[in-house]
């Protein structure tokens, strides 16, 4: 089911009789790699092929193999016959020509588990078998195969199955057991099942045993614990209206329910990405869904911008990413949902309900009293339309408090006291010019001098006898602001490179950000390197001792020592 890019071709294949010595059918999972290369085998053998290259069920081999007595079809699972023995064995049985029928069909499943030496005693019958011998290969992981083998195979890749041609599956075999089951039921199986066959038969199977003879949509989020689209269409409700107790409430029951703090957010994820899929109508085969569930996402994708959704997946795949480094992994993602919460506001300038405030106030013509007054002496007399648009030109909505002035003209005066007072622009770039004139005198005079100091005192700081050494072999040089350090060998130039942090210590003590610092190594200083001395051997230094200590003679002739090589 859904490989008619590979069936086609072996239909052709079969059709013309130029099929190939050797097959490798990979892909993932559950997609029908092993019963395609069972089809394959049959077809091989059949006596009697129907007109699209069908086995006919009918003849003697194909009655043979559904029976299991078939001695032309050999299947060997690799991942537990790995050895050169199994791989040998398999090549003497090679040797021997098929009973009845045309061909000896050998099947080997999950090859990639074949050991080094068993691929290489492989190798030779793969490349030159006999005419009777048919290698059909599956693996899930074709990376792992030596690429000798891939060189003599022909390479068959299967995809994973659309959501589509599951449920059609999945309702064809509902209608053959007389089985109700809703369209909307099993498209959470297909989905749930990401593109296997063999995982959405599984998990149908299962259900059924569960509900019995009819299966919806709430048996199927029961037994397999789905997440439902619903939840997020509450959740990313609550985001829109800026409802953080909804959302957390929302986000509590979810946990309470028991789903992971991963799923939840890589459910929510997904939900955000078929939002935004929404809102193209040429984007609409991304979304797998039916109808109805389609709808319902058209509705809520209007009611979100383009820039919220972008924001929101932003930051829903940071926390995914940072979650596995949190401890706290409920406090976590409850911060990604105050954040969510907050998104409208921080992409609007104004939250929802501030909006409304504005709204409310500038109908009725009246300054709203939890915002301060902005006035000037030019315009006491001003209207209250004009008012309101001078307020919503100059406020910005911050989370700093609002002070509130009054009426009473004493309590205006103290509250105007307290506001902190604004420096004029002549004054502030007097100010920026004193700390730039300050942040010069304190600049350190970069020269040679100056720079053999500075290497001095890190040298002396320095706990390591090692890194101590290397940097005393190095030579420094200096053009400008910048510094080049030569040093005797690479393994020198790696540990000061490594160990210490010289650009921004360099910069810290001469107070200049503008130095830099180059780090090479200079093949002449370990040439003026003095040459290790030649070892002696055991006849040299015994005389070296001789000559300081003549009385050593006698000590190895009184206990009759050698001296040994």
């Amino acid at each position: 089911m859904g490989q008619e890019h590979i069936s086609n071709t072996l239909k052709n294949a079969l059709k013309n009789e130029k099929v190939a010595h050797a097959f490798l059918f990979c892909g993932p999972r559950g997609v029908g790699k092993t019963t395609c290369a069972r089809i394959l085998a049959r077809v091989l053998n059949c006596e009697n092929p129907t007109a699209d290259w069908e086995p006919c069920n009918e003849c003697k081999t194909c009655i043979a193999f559904q029976e299991n007595t078939s001695f032309n079809i050999f299947e060997l699972d690799a991942a537990s016959n790995n050895s050169v023995e199994d791989i040998r064995g398999l090549i003497e049985h090679v040797r021997y020509q098929p009973q009845y029928g045309k061909f000896k069909i050998y099947i080997v499943d999950e090859v990639h588990m074949l050991s080094q030496q068993a691929f290489n005693a492989f190798l030779k019958t793969l490349e030159e078998p006999p005419p009777y011998a048919k290698f059909i290969l599956a693996t899930t992981e074709k990376h792992k195969i030596l690429p000798t083998i891939l060189s003599r195979c022909q390479i068959y890749d299967f995809k994973r199955i659309s959501d589509q041609v599951i449920v059609q599956q999945l309702q064809m075999i509902s209608d053959k057991e007389k089985i109700t089951s809703s369209e909307d039921a099993l498209y959470l199986i297909a989905q749930k099942s990401d593109g296997g066959m063999r995982d959405a038969l599984s998990m149908f199977d299962r259900i059924v045993n569960f509900s019995g003879k009819n299966i919806a949509r709430q048996d199927v989020l029961n037994n397999l614990n789905i997440l439902d689209d619903d939840n997020f269409f509450q959740i990313t409700e609550a985001f829109l209206t800026e409802n953080r107790t909804r959302a957390l409430i929302l986000l509590d029951q979810l946990i309470a329910n028991g789903f992971d703090v991963q799923v939840i957010t890589e459910g929510l994820a997904n939900h955000m990405r078929n939002l935004f899929v929404t809102k193209e109508a040429s984007l609409d085969p991304l979304l797998n869904s039916i109808a109805t569930r389609k709808q319902k996402f058209a509705e809520q994708a209007d009611a979100c911008s383009e820039t919220f959704l972008l924001n929101a997946l932003y930051l829903i795949n940071e926390s995914e990413i940072n979650l596995i480094r949190a401890n706290n992994r409920r406090l976590h993602i409850e911060i990604l949902f105050l954040k969510l919460c907050s998104m409208r506001y921080k992409i609007e300038g104004t939250s929802t309900e501030t909006n409304i405030i504005l709204e409310k106030k500038k109908s009725e013509h009246i300054i709203p009293e939890s915002l301060p007054e902005i006035r000037s002496n030019n315009t006491s007399n001003a209207t209250p339309s004009e008012n309101i648009s001078e307020v919503n030109s100059t406020i910005s909505i911050t989370n700093k408090p609002v002070v509130e002035l009054k009426s009473n003209p004493v309590e205006k005066k103290n509250a105007a006291a307290a506001l902190p007072k604004l420096m004029d622009i002549g004054s502030l770039r007097k100010k920026i010019n004193e700390e730039d004139i300050q942040k010069k005198t304190q600049q350190k005079e970069l020269n040679l001098d100056s720079l053999l100091d500075f290497w001095e005192q890190l040298k002396s700081k320095q706990d390591s006898q090692l890194l101590r050494v290397n940097m005393n072999t190095v030579k420094l040089q200096l053009n400008g602001n910048i510094i080049l350090i030569k040093c005797g060998s690479m393994v020198a130039r790696e540990s000061i490179r490594q160990e210490l942090n010289l650009e921004e210590s360099v910069r810290k003590y001469f107070n200049q950000a503008n130095i830099q610092l180059t780090i090479e190594v200079d093949p002449q200083l370990s040439e003026r390197e003095d040459k290790p001395k030649k070892i002696w051997s055991s006849q040299e230094k015994y005389d070296a001792m001789l000559q300081t200590n003549p009385k050593l003679q006698n000590f190895v002739e009184t206990l009759g020592l050698k001296i040994v090589h």
